[in-house]
């Protein structure tokens, strides 16, 4: 099964980590695998859990089809892949590997951000509520006397996993 890693690099000011939490519902434009087709604006929640038909009890986080003859159903799982995705830190120059995506007949095209997101400031402080979806993130640092923000605008690709 195919897997799409999504690499970003969000503008960090102040903070030494951003990450999405573990249960963060992420918005996707898909195209159909080996199609023109395209679904703007899927959610995919890591909690949602739907059944496959005709298999034996497999399951994934998002299930459709793309027209009303297909006889197949598209589908994906969000996933961590050990070792390879993670958090970005301060330390990042380039993109990180944020999240995958196992696929089966579709492929992610375009990711909104949206969050809430979580961050992290070098003196400990954290935020859970990290909201970019139509402006720049900013807060005060009261523990580090720094400003802190996420800019809206985050760098990103979809690369195929081997």
């Amino acid at each position: 099964m195919p897997t799409f890693v999504l690499w970003a690099k969000a503008e960090l000011e102040g903070l030494s980590e951003f990450w999405a939490p573990d249960d963060h519902c992420w918005v996707l434009d898909v195209k159909q695998g080996g199609g023109a087709e395209e679904r703007k604006g899927v959610v995919i929640d890591p909690d949602d859990w739907v059944e496959l038909t005709n298999t034996k009890d497999a399951k994934a986080n998002f299930v459709m089809k793309f027209d009303k003859g297909d006889k197949q159903q598209s589908y994906c799982t969000v996933t961590q892949i050990k070792g390879l995705t993670r958090h970005q830190t301060a330390d990042d120059t380039g993109m990180v590997p944020l999240i995958a995506f196992e696929c089966r007949g579709l492929e992610p095209v375009k990711w909104t951000p949206t969050g809430p997101y979580c961050a992290k400031a070098g003196s400990g402080t954290t935020w859970e509520d990290v909201d970019i979806r139509t402006d720049d993130w900013c807060e005060y640092d009261e523990k580090g006397d720094a400003p802190v923000s996420v800019g809206k605008d985050i760098k990103y690709e979809f690369r195929l996993h081997r």
